[in-house]
């Protein structure tokens, strides 16, 4: 017996479209048609050839997809509810289960979608992926907090939202709820902080010092992020900038306990110490909490040594040009790394800001120029590297994936509703790329400013005049003035630039 009869004999077909023995789904005039074809049929959308309406292309006209009708296919895959012709469960259609969904969770005991909740209701039907809005409605937890919300259980606040054990799902709920418009726009690097400082108190219940590492974390790290939020947007690094140094007055601690000592009893040699036996970013972080606590008058007064950092290293120009070679060529494969690869090391600029870029950032001139704007004038882009960017912009939005699916402006979007890609994701991402992230920004910066002034450099990226002037101090130039500032004698030709 072969084996397509033997298949054949247990209820399998061999399909007609990928070829493979399977279970049937549907038979359909060309041949049995398995599951997973028949789902990708369904999908695929578009204007029949044969009748020239926009359907289902379902069935086949030789290699060409055609419609239902035209391909001679009796039976009907329109939903129930809304007639629309597509994959389904059963008779009805996604989009008509997610909403039949979200009138169950969203009920607020009177039959009806909490009213607070219909905007959230209307943007997940409306999403253009309801199959993924429908997977995540389904999540357990997610039901549960979708339920609490809007039976009132937990109320609509952000701090309401923060306090949930299931953090995760609210934090991605909450951006939901911003996007939609039905909680105020806040911070998010604050917001996150919040949570995690939280969390964190909550988990040191028994600790010797507890009170110590309250005070240090409300009054301290989050009070003064909360005044910088009034005043501007936090930067993507505050967050992981304050639970750094809230982790080092920890790491501090237990170490000074360990050796038996106490705090107030802190001495000059205590600290020379600690110092001495932990590396640079560990001293300079438990800087800020030694700082703070003399300031408080929790521990005497002590000179804290200088954490010197080197100037950095600095790949060659040839080195630094082979890697935009590399990046800016060849297919759009793994694009959004790419292109932020490419930004540090064409104008230097820092991750945090590159994450923070959008779509409206990239102009275009009547010649066909691509322009990025980092400062003042606008940076112009070369080729291929433009082709890149403008590629980039018009390519697949994560955000499609999850079920809000309006695009955000953002050159690189992040997978929550709303917000750019997180920076430690884009690190990643990076890392995977093998691009050296300590030395090619510190690489790019020292070629610019050799090549233009430091102001200008400056003012065109976007960075304080300080840091190009030190930079190109580094790079072993010895002027950073523009040349008609130079005083030069009368009757003299001016001097050669270096």
């Amino acid at each position: 017996m072969t084996t397509t009869s033997a298949g054949q004999e247990r209820g399998k077909r061999t399909c007609s479209r990928c070829g493979d023995l399977r279970y049937f789904a549907a038979r359909f005039p060309d041949g049995h048609i398995c599951q997973t074809c028949l789902s990708r049929a369904l999908k695929t959308r578009g204007s029949c050839p044969g009748c020239g309406q926009q359907r289902a292309l379902i069935g086949r006209r030789g290699s060409t997809a055609v419609c239902r009708d035209c391909a001679g296919i009796t039976r009907d895959f329109s939903c129930l509810r809304c007639g629309f012709e597509g994959d389904s469960f059963g008779r009805i259609c996604k989009r008509c289960k997610l909403a039949g969904e979200l009138a169950g969770l969203l009920d607020d005991g009177t039959g009806r979608i909490c009213p607070a909740l219909r905007p959230l209701a209307d943007a997940l039907t409306a999403t253009a992926n309801p199959a993924s809005a429908l997977a995540w409605v389904s999540k357990p937890h997610i039901r549960t907090l979708l339920a609490d919300l809007a039976a009132g259980r937990t109320e609509l606040t952000h701090q309401a939202l923060a306090a949930r054990p299931d953090w995760r799902a609210a934090v991605y709920l909450r951006d939901l709820l911003v996007s939609c418009g039905v909680l105020p726009a806040a911070d998010k690097h604050l917001l996150d902080y919040e949570a995690w400082l939280h969390r964190k108190l909550t988990g040191l219940a028994g600790h010797p010092h507890q009170r110590l590492l309250r005070e240090f974390g409300l009054w301290h790290q989050l009070a003064r992020m909360r005044a910088t939020a009034a005043t501007r947007p936090l930067r993507p690094t505050a967050r992981k900038y304050a639970t750094d140094r809230f982790a080092a007055a920890e790491t501090f601690l237990a170490w000074l306990t360990a050796r038996g000592r106490r705090l107030a009893d802190l001495t000059q040699a205590d600290i020379d110490t600690f110092y001495l036996t932990h590396r640079a970013h560990q001293r300079h972080a438990a800087g800020c909490f030694l700082t703070w606590a003399m300031d408080r008058g929790h521990l005497p007064r002590h000179d804290l040594p200088a954490t010197n950092y080197g100037k950095g290293e600095a790949i060659t120009q040839q080195e630094r040009l082979a890697l935009l070679r590399s990046f800016a060529t060849g297919d759009y494969d793994r694009l959004r790394p790419r292109v932020a690869a490419c930004l540090m090391l064409l104008y230097a600029q820092p991750l945090s800001r590159i994450t923070q870029l959008t779509t409206s950032d990239i102009t275009s001139d009547d010649d066909g120029h691509t322009y990025l704007r980092l400062g003042t004038p606008p940076a112009p882009v070369p080729e291929p590297f433009a082709a890149l960017l403008r590629q980039l912009t018009i390519s697949h939005d994560p955000a499609a994936s999850s079920p809000v699916t309006a695009r955000s402006g953002w050159l690189f979007p992040g997978l929550h509703p709303g917000q750019p890609i997180t920076y430690q994701a884009m690190l990643g991402q990076l890392r995977d790329l093998g691009l050296p992230m300590r030395t090619a920004r510190i690489s790019a910066l020292r070629q610019l400013v050799l090549q233009a002034t430091a102001p200008v450099v400056a003012d065109a990226l976007g960075f304080h005049h300080t840091t190009t002037q030190r930079q190109r101090a580094d790079a072993g130039a010895t002027w950073n003035r523009y040349p008609a500032t130079r005083s030069e004698p009368p009757g003299t030709e001016p001097s050669p630039q270096p």
